[in-house]
């Protein structure tokens, strides 16, 4: 396997591109979302995934009320 691969890409609809990288020789994911990049043993990335989707679940509830 390569030393860094590249897990998932995507750009924004603001046309800012996101990349998340994993180096599997170090163990470390690198969370690139424009300019700014952001590195994290990989269970810490997990710890922050988990955070994000629980946030994400909150922004749609908020979002579906507002809605109504």
């Amino acid at each position: 396997m390569k030393r860094n691969q590249v897990i998932g890409k995507t750009v924004l609809p603001s046309d800012t591109k996101c990349m998340v990288t994993y180096n599997s020789v170090i163990d470390m994911v690198e969370l690139q979302v424009g300019g700014t990049s952001l590195r994290f043993n990989a269970n810490s990335f997990i710890l922050v995934q988990e955070l994000l989707r629980k946030a994400a679940a909150k922004v749609v509830m908020q979002t579906a009320i507002v809605n109504v």
